[in-house]
């Protein structure tokens, strides 16, 4: 299918960017990689009538360690994160969730950034960054803010991100020793989007209990979904793979999980325990790797 008409704009500075939204507002739409935006308008689900193209800034890929923490430009694209060694060695998550997307012509294009403002909720990097407790940093015209992932996403295709902001950063803890780790994905072909998803970050006490953990599904609702239950249940208990049985138990699912093409709610729900547990039990060992 052919999209509708429109004009292109490609903006060499981040102001020149602002200037065109303030001008356009709702009518303009920034495009980074242009993996979600060009198939969506292809089939008409959306017809903007400006394109602002954000391919020629610059300084806005850079990955960088700054106070304890990775700053990755919101234009770094999944291939250079995935083998990013700063990324690989000080927060390999990021990595790990980068390298499941789509294929290598896929992650030779499309953006970090684009995937976090375009909101899918079976992509990648959603349940990773709100398990990390991700920061995006959100500029506008001579202001700037920064908002948690947590409350970043909105609903389906829908986010934070105001119409004359443009997102430029996005921040996660270094991942220290005593943290275990996954991104565990189930989709029909690996290229594919995520059926199931789980990002497992669990942080020991130094003697083999578990302190904090964030377990997050992606795919099973509008939003990225922390499971309070299987993070209380895993907190205070022996980091050992009966832990994470036990805690896989208690995962219950919100009220809106999807059916479509691909898979039904019944199934996500049938699914989702046996992920998790999954995702659980590779994290424990990873940490138990770790400390040997």
């Amino acid at each position: 299918m052919i999209p509708h008409g429109f004009d292109y704009h490609d903006p060499e500075t981040i102001d020149e960017v602002f200037a065109l939204l303030t001008e356009y507002g709702d009518d303009g739409k920034m495009m980074a990689g242009g993996q979600s935006l060009l198939p969506m308008m292809k089939f008409r689900l959306v017809s903007p009538a400006h394109i602002i193209d954000l391919w020629r800034l610059r300084g806005v890929d850079a990955v960088r360690e700054v106070d304890g923490e990775i700053r990755i430009g919101a234009l770094a694209i999944h291939r250079s994160l995935e083998e990013s060694s700063l990324i690989q060695s000080r927060c390999p998550i990021i990595a790990k969730a980068a390298s499941s997307i789509g294929d290598a012509q896929v992650r030779n294009i499309g953006t970090i950034g684009g995937s976090v403002a375009h909101a899918d909720p079976a992509a990648n990097y959603s349940p990773v960054l709100v398990a990390l407790g991700a920061k995006f940093v959100l500029r506008s015209k001579g202001a700037e803010r920064i908002v948690a992932a947590a409350d970043f996403y909105k609903d389906v295709f829908v986010t934070e991100l105001r119409a004359t902001e443009v997102l430029t950063e996005i921040r996660v803890p270094v991942l220290g020793t005593d943290v275990g780790w996954e991104y565990a994905k189930l989709s029909r072909r690996a290229s594919d989007f995520a059926l199931v998803s789980v990002a497992v970050v669990l942080r020991s006490d130094g003697k083999g209990t578990c302190a904090d953990s964030n377990v997050v599904l992606g795919a099973v609702g509008p939003t990225p979904m922390r499971v309070n239950a299987v993070e209380q249940a895993l907190r205070g208990k022996p980091l050992k793979l009966a832990s994470a049985v036990d805690a896989a138990r208690a995962t219950v699912l919100g009220p809106d999980i999807p059916s479509d093409v691909h898979a039904d709610a019944a199934y996500r729900k049938d699914v989702a325990p046996v992920w998790v547990r999954r995702a659980l039990e590779a994290a424990i060992t990873r940490m138990s790797a770790g400390r040997q």
